[in-house]
């Protein structure tokens, strides 16, 4: 499926789905959409079963951003290999806000080392267009 279509369906979810995740996935996601940004079908499948889950009472918002950040590097990194530097940049960029979010959301509820988790982000990155 094409990056339009997995973007096309998660704008409808989050009208399915509205919640403040979902306020807060569609007007990013709309942007993208506007510039073409690719997005893989394991990240939109995510995030589809994110806004469902948290709409649904059953994830907890930090959740679902740290889900998009690991999802998005890993997309971020492939791309990059190969060569679609605009793409990944976008999904590099947003794995970085959407950690920030997880961090920003989490820290008044979990007990975790947001540094350690940056650092082991930014060797995964290093090592992983090192090779």
């Amino acid at each position: 499926m094409k990056a339009k279509e997995l973007r096309e369906q998660i704008a409808l979810s989050c009208q399915e789905h509205d919640s403040l995740y979902g306020r807060l996935v569609k007007p990013i996601n709309d942007m993208l959409i506007e510039i073409d940004a690719d997005i893989s079908e394991k990240t939109a499948n995510q995030i589809l079963e994110n806004l469902k889950l948290f709409h649904e009472g059953q994830k907890y918002i930090a959740d679902c951003h740290l889900d998009e950040s690991n999802n998005f590097i890993e997309d971020g990194i492939d791309a990059l290999k190969n060569g679609k530097l605009a793409d990944g940049a976008l999904q590099i960029f947003g794995a970085g806000l959407n950690f920030a979010s997880f961090a920003s959301k989490a820290a008044s509820f979990k007990n975790f080392n947001a540094h350690e988790m940056i650092n082991e982000r930014f060797k995964l990155i290093k090592n992983s267009l090192s090779e």
